[in-house]
């Protein structure tokens, strides 16, 4: 059987959508290893991208349209037709209108735009409504990553329950192994942090919610203590700068930058956890990862995230500014917890493992 893969993510994020799709791929071709994938991919994507393992670029099919958009629009179609694809699997709410037989998957991450549409341009809003009203006709299947996915699907674009699949993403392989003491040392070094510190992971933008960690932060009980944000920066990435030189924060708030994929589950590990109370998600990848480290977790009490976190997290109001600061705080030095929290995290993650 021939799979074919809308490779734009896969090559070209860095963040949830990349890492989904990188994951999905790897996993196939652990478990299903004989049969034959293709990822299809415009130049304007692949040609800078940081992930050409040759296990991808081997089974890349790599389009000089002049236009990527056009491509991504229409040309597609034809080039997924010349490779005799059998299933074409769209992995972030697009799809072509392929011919029959060849059936068309669609995975969907959340319909954020319509749940938080203040969050969104105008004409973005209008953009992924329609990319995602499309997909979900056309599909044979639609992939939701969570429930609460899924619930927003049949409430918000009247999809028939029957055709939607719940299927959870997963963690990649990086994060199955131990990270001693040494590999903590060299990278405590290797990036200036401090011993002690919580995890933040996401874009900086209004629904990761980062400014109220920050708010957290100069809460007295707080004080002493120090954040670390694995970002790459958002459109509130001023506003939190402006707001860590107005309050004082400078020494005690770390941004890593660009940081390699590979490396992230080593930032998890050198954590005391993870802040995580974003104001909706499709999943929450994020919290799954700090998790299957054994770490800590703070998260809202909304939307996936409690499907995700299980009894393994603590649930805070994001909006709430002394929840969060409380929740740190208890984290920081409840090491009873700490030894709790592994173990509930062992149970949960079961949930997401990569064979089911």
């Amino acid at each position: 059987m021939t799979i074919g893969f809308d490779g734009k993510r896969l090559y070209d994020n860095k963040t949830g959508l990349g890492n989904y799709s990188r994951t999905l791929l790897n996993r196939l071709l652990q478990f299903y290893p004989k049969e034959d994938y293709k990822i299809f991919v415009h130049q304007k994507y692949f040609e800078d991208s940081p992930y050409k393992y040759k296990e991808y670029v081997d089974r890349t099919i790599i389009s000089d349209a002049f236009s990527a958009d056009l491509w991504r629009f229409k040309g597609v179609e034809e080039d997924i037709f010349k490779h005799g694809i059998n299933i074409y699997h769209g992995l972030s709410a697009e799809v072509p209108d392929l011919p029959q037989p060849m059936k068309k998957v669609v995975t969907i991450h959340d319909v954020i735009f319509q749940k938080l549409p203040k969050t969104f341009p105008f004409i973005d809003r209008q953009m992924y409504a329609y990319k995602t009203k499309k997909a979900c006709h056309i599909a044979d299947a639609i992939v939701a990553v969570s429930e609460q996915t899924k619930h927003d699907l049949m409430e918000l674009f009247k999809v028939p329950e029957e055709k939607i699949h719940v299927v959870y993403p997963t963690w990649n392989k990086e994060y199955e192994y131990e990270c001693n003491y040494v590999l903590k040392d060299e990278y405590f070094a290797r990036y200036g942090l401090p011993r002690d510190f919580v995890l933040f992971v996401g874009a900086l933008n209004k629904r990761k919610n980062f400014i109220n960690i920050l708010k957290a932060m100069t809460l007295s009980e707080n004080s002493d203590k120090h954040l670390v944000a694995v970002s790459n920066g958002g459109d509130e990435y001023q506003h939190a700068e402006n707001f860590i030189y107005e309050n004082g924060l400078e020494g005690r708030v770390f941004f890593l930058k660009d940081l390699p994929w590979y490396e992230l589950p080593i930032i998890y590990h050198m954590s005391q956890g993870l802040v995580y109370p974003s104001l909706y998600e499709g999943f929450g990848l994020p919290i799954l990862e700090a998790l299957r480290c054994g770490k800590p977790v703070i998260t809202s009490n909304i939307s996936s995230m409690p499907e995700v976190g299980g009894d393994a997290c603590i649930f805070v109001d994001p909006m709430n500014v002394e929840e969060i600061s409380a929740a740190i705080n208890f984290i920081y030095y409840n090491l009873e917890l700490a030894a709790e929290i592994k173990q509930k995290s062992i149970h949960q993650v079961q949930k997401f493992n990569p064979e089911k």
